[in-house]
């Protein structure tokens, strides 16, 4: 449980330091681009790490097969990371609503950038998550490569 808090930690430390630096800056660079992408790519993330877990699944199962090796924790792991996934595109949905606010944004001079560096660590998150899959193959890799040498 402390490993993933401090995990989250990292995506909204990440998604801040992301949003203050376009706001030193004077750039709306990143800002736009996620107010009309995030969406998308976090689907396309959640297709390309669907498609990934399957490999994983399969490889799994082979050494499973191959060695009586139980992989429970991988595959709830690998649930884990869906369910996350639909939820970090839940949350970002719920997030541009209220940055596109002029109600909710009006309130506060702070609102605005705060909601930003929600929307950057939830793009933060995503690609952490992709990354996390991706290692999995690598480990799966190494160990056919050894049973190859």
């Amino acid at each position: 449980m402390i490993e993933r808090l401090k995990e989250i930690s990292l995506y909204i430390v990440a998604g801040f330091m992301m949003a203050g630096i376009g706001d030193v800056f004077g750039s709306v660079f990143l800002e736009e681009y996620l107010k009309e992408n995030l969406i998308t790519l976090l689907i396309a993330l959640l297709a390309i790490n669907t498609t990934t877990s399957s490999v994983i699944m399969t490889k799994l199962k082979d050494i499973s097969d191959a060695t009586g090796g139980n992989f429970k924790f991988t595959i709830e792991q690998l649930r884990s990371s869906t369910y996350e996934q639909v939820a970090l595109i839940l949350i970002a949905v719920i997030l541009l609503i209220l940055a596109g606010s002029k109600t909710i944004v009006g309130i506060h001079i702070w609102i605005h950038f705060v909601l930003n560096g929600f929307v950057t660590s939830v793009f933060v998150a995503g690609l952490y998550t992709l990354f996390d899959t991706a290692k999995s193959i690598f480990v799966i890799l190494r160990y056919e490569n050894r049973d190859k040498q």
